[in-house]
Parts: structure tokens; sequence; C-alpha cells
């Protein structure tokens, strides 16, 4: 099985990437930095590529596609939890934010969908959040994404099923 990860360099993406290369996969991670996460496995390939740079993220990802036409799954990790009331973040903060937890996922879809519904298989896994589920005080910015998130992974999960394309939310 192949399967792309974002967020690969740490946390849950750099956990997902591990399993998957311990059961036998090869992974493409995706993160802006692997720096903290050197692996030597000839099954795993890495991309340093900065999500939340949306005016690059087009082309990085027509790249990918091109490199890679026939993944098995996509699992959509990368994000940034940033905590405070709403006034306290910057407009730059706040687009940047939304950019990375919302944006950057729906970009990777869009790219990826062409590729995975001519296959007639494939499956999207988006890391979603219990912060998807109940808004929090301080939790404004990352609730709104991942509710998001939720609504999107809802929708796909509707449009690509006659594809033969399973969309999973996993909420940690």
């Amino acid at each position: 099985m192949r399967v792309l990860v974002t967020g690969a360099s740490s946390g849950i993406g750099r956990a997902v990437c591990e399993r998957l290369l311990a059961d036998g996969h090869r992974a493409i991670g995706i993160a802006r930095d692997f720096g903290k996460f050197p692996c030597d496995d000839d099954r795993f390939e890495a991309h340093e590529i900065d999500l939340a740079d949306l005016d690059q993220l087009p082309a990085h990802l027509q790249n990918l596609v091109a490199t890679y036409p026939a993944l098995d799954a996509l699992v959509l990790n990368a994000g940034v939890g940033r905590f405070g009331a709403l006034e306290q973040f910057s407009y730059d903060q706040i687009r940047a934010l939304i950019d990375l937890n919302l944006t950057s996922h729906v970009f990777v879809a869009r790219a990826f969908l062409p590729s995975l519904k001519k296959a007639g298989r494939g499956h999207l896994v988006f890391m979603g959040s219990e912060a998807a589920l109940t808004g929090t005080a301080q939790g404004s910015l990352y609730c709104a994404a991942k509710f998001a998130l939720r609504g999107l992974a809802q929708a796909l999960r509707a449009e690509c099923a006659r594809a033969g394309i399973r969309v999973t939310l996993v909420n940690p």
C-alpha cells in the first residue's frame, strides 16, 4: 500500500508513518522539516513542503500527483493548535491557522481526487479533533477549522461514495 501523510515529521503524522513502515507499506511524508525524523527506510519518501504557503502549494501538489499517480490512501494530518481569545490573534495569525488546519487539506484532497476517482478506489483520512464536536472558550479558531474539516469530510464522503473512495474523519 502507498500512503501519503501530511504533517509527517512529528506527532500523529510521524506515528502513522512509523506504523505504515512497520506493517510493510510505503509512506510518502509531507512536512516543513524532517530534521527531527531521520528515516533511512527506503519505503519512506520525505517531501519538505510548507502546506501553509497556499501560493506555492498547487505547484507542489501538481508535482506530487505526477510522481505518485496511484496512491492507495491519503492521511491529511498537518495542523497546529493555537488557543486564545479571538481578538488576541492578528489577522495574519488567523489566516495562517486556517490555511494550515483547513485550506491545505482542501487543496491536497482536491489535487489527488481526480487520480483516486480514475482508479475507482482510495481512502481519504482526515485528522479531525474532538474540538469539531463542541466549541470551547479560547478555541474559536481551532474549533472553527476542525468543524469545517468535519463538514468537508462528510460532504466528500457523499460525493465520493459512488467513485469507490472512502472518506474517514478521525477525532483523536
